[in-house]
């Protein structure tokens, strides 16, 4: 016990002279006045009292003695301001965040606990450690910032609220969280129109942050703390850094690539520093297929392939395929991928010109024949109900005007050349002659094309919607831009391959025909745009994430069933597709016509993510431009404890006070 503040002289006085006052008052004998009675028989002990005529007696073991000298013992002692040293949250103001993306269920601490069972009973800890009168708010996060519980000082909802907390499947980003807690320490401002002053929205609340997380977060680069004070508290064992193997990719490869194969392709990670050998296990349609050993160095990633080609040449339906690492580490989710073997989708495309040379060259190749349906028609298609109808429902896929422009925009994505769509679009001006300056080879439209000896004649510059991406630049602006229009896209190219002029002769305005690029152009577009479905899953999705379904038969209404078993059912939406969200799960999903048994496809969802495989707990957080250590307890303060001694004095004078009234144990 720590006696910090020592007692002024008076009180050290009062101490010294009231017990003994009370010790003497259980000495003295009061006299009493004599009174006749007819028998001495009832007034014994009165009478013995009587033999010593004196004011001292002799001293008795009395409890009310004992109580009354311990109240003032604790009284006194209080005076002195007792403490001890202990640990405490040092504030008022607390913001408690915790991850519960997938890293948190490793389980490489005693008993087998998981990361998110240690970060909330460390949490309940630091409820606990509160001061009765502060508050304090609780984010989980994930990919995303969920605020769990408001600001409130009471602690039994804090820590109920802390149970609530579930571990997810997904990545973590910090960012999102950190953006809800800075909303309510550093309130922003807004500008009064008429004084043109800038006004505070509300006042600054100074908050102190607490982080309960592996560390296992993207990086923040532009993050202002402001009121906020942040504290790092690492989760996981640091004493053992846990070794893991992951696997952060697998897909199956590109049928367009090589039609003579078809390949699984895997990814695997090691986060720990020595090499390890693992045994792979791949499944299809539930059976083991094929089995390999492979060795990742240390801090390292390697690759490994399986042949599917015999499965996919026998197929008709879609296989799920899994990939399963065969040891066992503290780390399971990455231990087992998934991945979808779907056999090609025929892509529906209408191609609208009046000159359709070019492209017919293109769009008819044996390759493209394989996965593309192409429909050639003239532009007075366009008046026709048949068009109409075909269009609204979805009945193609892409459709391409050439030269032409429909009433309305059709249900699919669209691919524009030498005209612009009816809306959100215009041409800036118009060029006689068009250099070329800049191919954007990271669209996967323009992937690998090489456009320097291709020559344009007459161009428009292109204006597209809030979104758009240009593909090909010219030196007066973009020749060819794609732009978003819900959940299609539409891909408008500024200046036409020819042009058909009023005497009924073609009129050529490019030689890009005649360059290899273009039917790799023409292909690229087709599978991008038309959503061309090879063997496997055309993209990855990741957990949390809204998928737009198309099914291969045009349902009005589908069931999807999740890995867990559960059936959500679906209706079409405008635009001839349906949208699901409940992705939050890793596995596969089956999509089926309602009250129908035939599956029409499945897709997968995965979380491959490297910074969730290397399950190593990071000493420091990284939070705009500051670092925060990783530190394992509270403050050390001192904690007073003459409240205790003055609350049990209360109560061994409340036992000394009912004794003397009911007069007992006297």
């Amino acid at each position: 016990m720590n006696w910090v503040n020592m007692m002024p002289w008076y009180q050290w006085l009062i101490f010294a002279v009231v017990p003994p006052l009370i010790l003497i008052l259980y000495f003295l004998k009061l006299r009493r006045v004599p009174v006749e009675v007819p028998s001495t028989y009832l007034w014994s002990r009165t009478v013995e009292d009587l033999h010593v005529n004196s004011i001292w007696q002799r001293l008795r073991n009395n409890i009310l003695l004992w109580l009354q000298l311990l109240t003032i013992l604790l009284l006194a002692l209080s005076c002195f301001n007792p403490g001890c040293e202990g640990t405490q949250l040092v504030g008022e103001r607390f913001i408690f965040v915790v991850d519960r993306s997938a890293s948190m269920s490793v389980t490489d601490l005693e008993g087998d606990t998981s990361r998110l069972e240690e970060a909330k009973r460390q949490l309940k800890i630091a409820i606990e450690q509160m001061k009765s009168n502060d508050a304090a708010m609780i984010i989980s996060f994930h990919d995303s910032a969920n605020v769990v519980q408001s600001y409130t000082t009471s602690k039994s909802t804090l820590k109920q609220k802390v149970d609530n907390i579930s571990q997810s499947q997904h990545a973590s980003d910090l960012e999102e969280a950190m953006k809800a807690a800075s909303g309510l320490a550093n309130p922003g401002r807004i500008s009064d129109r008429q004084s043109g002053v800038d006004v505070q929205v509300a006042d600054a609340l100074a908050a102190k942050m607490l982080i309960f997380t592996d560390g296992a977060v993207k990086k923040i680069p532009r993050f202002q703390m402001g009121n906020l004070s942040a504290e790092y508290r690492p989760i996981g064992s640091l004493v053992a850094p846990p070794q893991n193997i992951g696997i952060t990719a697998l897909s199956i490869n590109d049928q367009l690539a090589d039609a003579s194969e078809v390949q699984a392709f895997a990814r695997l990670q090691n986060s720990g520093l020595e090499d390890q050998t693992v045994g792979l296990s791949l499944f299809v349609d539930g059976k083991l297929t094929d089995a390999k050993r492979v060795t990742i160095p240390g801090i390292d990633s390697t690759t490994t392939d399986f042949d599917l080609t015999d499965i996919a040449t026998q197929m008709d339906t879609s296989l799920p395929i899994e990939l399963r690492i065969d040891e066992s580490d503290p780390y399971l989710q990455d231990n087992i991928a998934k991945t979808v073997l779907n056999p090609p989708r025929m892509v529906n495309v209408l191609v609208v010109s009046d000159d359709s040379d070019f492209l017919e060259y293109a769009l008819t190749t044996s390759r493209l024949q394989k996965f593309a349906v192409t429909e050639f028609q003239k532009r007075s298609y366009l008046k026709t109900d048949d068009y109409k109808n075909r269009s609204l429902i979805g009945r193609y896929d892409l459709i391409i005007f050439d030269q032409c422009v429909p009433e309305s925009m059709p249900s699919c994505s669209t691919v524009f050349w030498g005209s612009i769509p009816p809306e959100k679009w215009s041409v800036e001006k118009t060029i006689e002659t068009t250099p070329l300056v800049d191919v954007n080879n990271a669209h996967p439209i323009m992937f690998d094309l090489r456009m320097g000896r291709v020559n344009i004649l007459e161009s428009a510059v292109l204006k597209g919607p809030l979104g758009n991406t240009t593909l090909l630049q010219s030196t007066e602006g973009p020749v060819m831009v794609i732009g978003p229009r819900g959940s299609f896209e539409d891909l408008v190219i500024g200046f036409p391959l020819s042009k058909l002029l009023e005497s009924g002769d073609t009129e050529i305005n490019s030689d890009w025909p005649k360059n290899l690029s273009f039917p790799f152009f023409v292909q690229n577009m087709v599978v991008t745009l038309g959503g061309v479905a090879q063997f496997g899953g055309a993209r990855d999705y990741v957990p949390g994430e809204l998928i737009r379904i198309r099914p291969r038969i045009p349902y009005q209404e589908i069931e999807v069933t999740t890995p867990d078993g559960v059936t959500e059912q679906l209706k079409v939406g405008s635009d001839q597709r349906f949208v699901f969200t409940n992705t939050e799960r890793c596995g596969v999903y089956e999509v089926r016509g309602k009250d129908t048994d035939e599956v029409d496809h499945l897709f997968t969802v995965n979380l491959f993510d490297p910074i969730e495989s290397d399950i190593a707990v990071r000493e420091k957080l990284e939070i705009g431009l500051e670092e925060f250590e990783g530190t394992r307890g509270s403050e050390t303060v001192r904690k007073n404890l003459w409240t205790w001694l003055l609350l049990l004095g209360l109560v061994v004078l409340t036992i000394e006070w009912y004794i003397y009234n009911q007069r007992v144990f006297i």
